[in-house]
């Protein structure tokens, strides 16, 4: 038997021991991976297994050498170095979590800081926020985000304390940086309140959201103008078809009753207001990317050099207009005439843009543009096109005023001073001529249009224009009018019918093939509408043709070009009349089908 004293030892060694497998439990993590082994098979010993083997060893000799009357100096000595033990461990792992910490704080991708909480001072931050924002690390550590400007708007800084002084965590916290330059960086910020040395600091995760919020805003940008440009497209549909009606019966009625009689002068101002509204609709097809084009291949310089009287016309004399092309420039497949219309609303929108004086240049070069180029710049395509430039040293424009100035009616010009539909009719034909369009701008730092036209390898071909008979010349040829517009139906073949033309109607396509089949004589000429309901046009003379492969097709749209674009393409026979059109304008195109 042992003596008391000895009892009084092993009680106090298990004390110790369950203090120490406490504490040494505290400093091992909650979970971890199993312990690992050295290259010959031996186990790695963890800190509780150190700590246990190192008791057992030290209980085991004090109790079996120690003399009784030795028991308590023993027991002092075992409880010094217990405590010794689990100090040195505890230490350790502290360092070890430092060092963990550390590592993470440096290689971490997002941006971390540690701002004292009063000031705003910064005690250290890592290399991704140095890089985000473009500092050194002398410039940073020790001076306040205050002394630096960082937050674009200090103000958010006074919220995140408050918000931290409520729930000491705060995740998510939308605000601006300022970088070194004095760029602004969108970030989302997550803070924390720490103690460091036992002085208060916030430690604060930065995400740098700038290219993604850009990204976002585009692509909310190009679905909010594709719905607007869809509303725009079916209203001026419907819109051609009446002001056709308008300015045609204004014509028959200036025809039949004569120049000199009272009323004509009224007619007259009845068809220019119908022909202005006319030019609206075009303008809103053209933002729809819905307008009826004639593309052919075209060199940028030429079409430039062939425009710049006119386009000295339009400017002030206190604006100066140059041109500086690339030679030799490659080509693009463009309709010259929308080409042209371009050229014209950018040159007006930066003379607008200077008030007192300035100058423009339009300028034009080859460029290739690569992967890098497309990430920063959304929805541009790798590969070569032909750029066109139109930059002035206006007034510039601020982020707010550049997200809406491809819409249709936004105008930043006083009230009758502009419809709002130039841009928006640039950005449309760029978009149907499978083009891109960028615009870099600053407030007192003018603005930079830049439109990429994909490049074409074949040389601009000679443009053939058929010979057109006078209107004056009666016909006697079978014409199928087939429109679902019951006025514009009528006024065509009235119009018809009073150059002497047989007519025959029809509202859709199943009764024209009815119309066809009973015919006793042949039929000349189909006149009809593209959009129609069950039937297009298109699919209509095709039908009819097996009928009567001899048939001549007119076509008659002002929507949808590229539908009818690539029908042409594949029917080359086709031809086509754009809505709305004057008596004139259908007359000619009645006797070109018929005879070209």
């Amino acid at each position: 038997m042992k003596s008391p004293r000895d009892a009084r030892l092993v009680t106090r060694s298990l004390l110790l021991l369950t203090a120490l497998t406490v504490f040494a439990k505290l400093a091992r993590p909650s979970a971890g991976p199993p312990p690992r082994e050295n290259g010959r098979g031996e186990p790695i010993f963890t800190a509780m297994s150190q700590v246990e083997l190192i008791h057992d060893q030290f209980l085991t000799a004090a109790i079996a050498r120690a003399p009784a009357n030795l028991g308590l100096v023993c027991a002092s000595a075992l409880d010094v170095a217990l405590i010794v033990v689990v100090l040195l461990l505890l230490a350790r792992n502290g360092r070890y979590r430092q060092t963990l910490f550390a590592k993470a704080f440096r290689s971490s991708p997002l941006a971390i800081t540690i701002t004292s909480l009063a000031e705003g001072r910064y005690v250290d931050v890592n290399d991704a926020f140095l890089q985000m924002l473009n500092y050194d690390r002398r410039e940073i550590i020790g001076s306040t985000a205050a002394d630096l400007g960082i937050w674009a708007d200090p103000d958010d800084r006074v919220r995140m304390l408050q918000l931290l002084g409520k729930v000491s965590i705060t995740k998510g916290l939308s605000t601006k940086f300022k970088t070194r330059s004095g760029e602004i960086r969108e970030v989302n910020l997550s803070a924390e309140l720490i103690e460091l040395d036992g002085d208060p600091c916030v430690l604060a995760v930065t995400q740098d959201v700038t290219e993604a919020k850009r990204m976002e805003n585009q692509l909310r940008q190009a679905q909010r103008m594709g719905a607007v440009g869809r509303l725009a497209g079916g209203v001026a549909h419907d819109f051609n078809n009446i002001l056709t009606v308008i300015m045609g019966y204004s014509e028959v009625a200036f025809h039949r009753l004569g120049e000199s009689h009272p009323v004509a002068k009224h007619l007259g101002e009845i068809k220019r207001a119908a022909e202005r509204a006319a030019s609206l609709t075009r303008q809103l097809l053209a933002f729809s990317r819905q307008q009826v084009l004639y593309p052919r291949v075209l060199d940028l310089n030429v079409v430039v050099n062939h425009l710049n009287q006119m386009l000295h016309r339009m400017i002030r004399e206190d604006v100066s207009l140059s041109f500086r092309p690339m030679e030799p420039l490659g080509y693009i497949k463009a309709d010259i005439g929308q080409v042209e219309q371009i050229l014209m609303n950018l040159v007006v929108n930066a003379r607008d843009a200077m008030p007192d004086g300035g100058s423009i240049v339009i300028e034009t070069s080859n460029v290739e543009l690569d992967d890098g180029y497309r990430d920063s710049h959304f929805s541009v395509p790798p590969g070569r096109y032909v750029m066109l430039a139109v930059t002035d040293n206006g007034c510039g424009m601020d982020e707010k005023t550049m997200s809406h100035i491809f819409e249709p009616f936004f105008t930043t010009k006083g009230l009758g001073q502009g419809t709002g539909l130039g841009l928006s009719t640039v950005y449309g034909i760029v978009k149907q001529s499978e083009g891109y369009i960028w615009v870099y701008s600053e407030p007192a730092k003018g603005t930079t249009f830049k439109l990429y036209f994909p490049r074409h390898e074949e040389g601009p071909q000679p443009e053939v224009r058929p010979r057109v008979e006078l209107e004056s010349a009666r016909g006697s040829e079978t014409i199928l009018v087939v429109e679902d517009d019951e006025p514009l139906r009528k006024l065509v073949i009235a119009l018809l019918e009073d150059k002497g033309y047989r007519v025959l109607e029809a509202t859709n396509g199943e009764d024209a093939i009815t119309v066809v089949k009973n015919s006793p004589d042949p039929i000349n000429l189909l006149l009809t509408d593209v959009l129609m309901p069950a039937m297009s046009g298109v699919e209509l003379s095709s039908r009819l043709r097996k009928l009567q492969p001899e048939l001549r097709v007119l076509l008659m749209s002002g929507y949808a070009g590229d539908l009818n674009a690539r029908h042409r393409a594949n029917e080359p026979e086709m031809m086509l009349i754009e809505k709305p059109f004057t008596r004139h304008d259908l007359l000619a195109k009645i006797r070109s089908a018929l005879y070209t």
